[in-house]
């Protein structure tokens, strides 16, 4: 039963005095109100004072064991008298709520005398080692202290009528009894921050009698350096074997020489030669025979390779190799190939008429081509162009050699030649008297050679040709190829070079039956014949034949400079020739 503070007795659950009306509501410290009688705030939970206006009574904190600093062995050896005697202040919590004002009444009696809380429980001993000693001295536990009897607490107190204040409950639950550790020390590294942040320092002797865990020893780690150091040396040494292996791949397919065999004199000739349909000279009766070809070494020449565009009984007719890293060539199905040497060939454009017979390149990007038909393709922008007619006439054509990218000249079977300029293609008559013109080369746009199969030359000066002249009568000439306007080599089918310089010709036995010929600079030359050999001409002679591919027909030639030329065979095999 409770009161009012007028000292009306109040039932449990009631909000005011029956007698007076006084509000006999009890509140927490947070300011909720609860009815009377009763022990815990109906808002919060929190533990109420016995009567209207008591302050709640806060057990005290059970002290904190910290374990963030020092070793477990301190923490060990010391005794619970230690902690006994540290007490550990409640947090502070919210001002209570005031609460309405109240109407004084009677003094209550003197506050009951706080129970102190019991002393905390003894820490549990530790195992002992398995080996034999002495037994080790635990401490013994320290008695609990009474608990504090709830009911005898709100007993009134005699004489007064009013209820004593009763004290808060204890609201700990009894922990079962935990088996006693074994001692372990940290594996953490010492001076390293744990869990929990903070450095712990296990630098302290293990205490006697306890037994001791075996600390986990870290496998030695390899470091991280070293073994990038390997990653990167090894990733070198494949890039090295790698460079080595496509320089000597490199050295194989575009070797070099370092001197040219020079030629012997050659036999004086009585009369004329017959073509020979081996690809050498032949004597006829009362005709003394020319110096024979002997094989001999082949330096800067590198071994025959199959092109592999190149299929079936497709033969490449012309190659030209405006640099020495691009080359183009043209075969009789009627295929346009290109190639960066020593690298492969590739199929870039084809013409559906087929029968290419000449192709020529000013530069990487500009180049034309001609088939037997009389169309041309033309490759401009990096694209090339659909067949076109040029040839209009009755023959077929022979030659083409295009000095820019703006002039081309192309000659035919009948005597007639096209000039491509930026009108378009012009076309002029030569004056052959019935030859057929058989090459063309130019220098530039105001200087061309023109050979037919007479041994007549005609010469183009910019707007027109000259007549024929007989330098080399009797005799059909296979190819020509100008350096400069002042030096051009033309080669017949009886094994003859004739040599054009400053104005002047001279015809001489060449050694061998040459196919085509190529000069790329003055005084310079290189010719191939149908038995696998090449000779070159330097410093005013021919050299001896060499032979570089075999018994095969080399057929096409082009040299980009003195140093670097390709030739391709009729079975479709390229050698290249590159001076070291």
């Amino acid at each position: 039963m409770s009161t009012c503070r007028l000292g009306h007795s109040v039932s449990p659950g009631m909000e005011s005095c029956p007698e007076c009306g006084a509000d006999v509501m009890v509140r927490c410290t947070q300011g909720h109100a609860s009815r009377a009688g009763e022990r815990f705030c109906e808002t919060c939970g929190e533990f109420l004072p016995a009567e209207t206006g008591q302050a709640v009574t806060v057990a005290a904190a059970v002290p904190a064991l910290e374990y963030s600093t020092g070793s477990f062995a301190d923490f060990i050896a010391t005794t619970g008298d230690y902690y006994a005697g540290r007490v550990v202040p409640a947090p502070p919590g919210p001002e209570p709520w005031p609460g309405p004002e109240l109407v004084p009444g009677p003094e209550l009696g003197p506050e009951p005398e706080q129970v102190p809380e019991p002393e905390p429980a003894p820490e549990p001993k530790l195992l002992r080692e398995p080996e034999p000693g002495p037994p080790p001295v635990v401490p013994p536990p320290r008695p609990a202290s009474a608990e504090p009897n709830a009911a005898a607490s709100a007993a009134p107190v005699a004489g007064t009528g009013t209820a004593r204040p009763a004290q808060p409950f204890d609201l700990r639950l009894p922990a079962p009894p935990s088996p006693p550790p074994t001692w372990r020390s940290s594996a953490k590294p010492r001076d390293k921050p744990g869990p929990d942040g903070d450095v712990h320092h296990d630098a302290a002797p293990r205490m006697p009698g306890a037994v001791r865990v075996a600390e986990p020893t870290p496998a030695p780690r390899r470091p991280r350096r070293s073994r990038v150091i390997a990653v990167i040396t090894a990733v070198a040494a494949f890039g090295a074997g790698g460079t080595a292996g496509a320089l000597a791949l490199h050295r194989h397919y575009a070797a070099g020489i370092t001197a040219l065999p020079a030629r012997p004199a050659p036999t004086a000739r009585t009369g004329q030669a017959s073509p020979a349909a081996s690809g050498t000279s032949a004597a006829s009766p009362g005709t003394a025979a020319s110096t024979s070809a002997q094989p001999a070494s082949s330096p800067g020449w590198s071994s025959p390779f199959p092109v592999p565009p190149v299929h079936g009984s497709a033969v490449v007719t012309a190659i030209s190799c405006p640099t020495p890293t691009a080359c183009y060539a043209a075969d009789s199905a009627g295929t346009i190939l290109s190639s960066t040497p020593p690298g492969g060939w590739r199929k870039v454009a084809t013409d559906a008429a087929g029968g290419l017979v000449a192709i020529s390149c000013a530069t990487i990007s500009s180049c034309v081509a001609v088939d037997h038909s009389g169309n041309a393709l033309v490759l401009a922008s990096g694209t090339w162009s659909r067949p076109a007619i040029v040839d209009t006439g009755t023959g077929a054509f022979t030659a083409l050699s295009c000095p820019t990218t703006t002039f081309c000249m192309a000659t035919d079977s009948s005597g007639a030649a096209y000039a491509e300029t930026p009108t378009g293609w012009q076309r002029s008559g030569v004056g052959t008297g019935g030859a057929k013109l058989t090459g063309v080369s130019c220098a530039n746009t105001a200087f061309c050679m023109a050979v037919d199969n007479r041994g007549g030359v005609y010469i183009y000066r910019g707007t027109s040709w000259t007549r024929a002249s007989a330098i080399d009568a009797g005799h059909r000439f296979i190819a020509v190829s100008c350096a400069t306007q002042s030096f051009c080599v033309a080669v017949d089918q009886a094994g003859n070079a004739a040599v054009f310089t400053g104005g002047y010709w001279a015809v001489a036995p060449l050694g061998t039956t040459a196919l085509a010929v190529s000069c790329p600079a003055r005084g310079f030359c290189v010719a191939t014949n149908g038995t696998g050999g090449v000779v070159a001409y330097q410093a005013g002679q021919w050299s001896r034949v060499s032979i570089v591919d075999g018994a095969a027909v080399i057929g096409s030639l082009s040299c980009a400079s003195t140093t670097f030329c390709v030739a391709i065979d009729q079975r479709g095999q390229v050698v290249y020739y590159r001076p070291e």
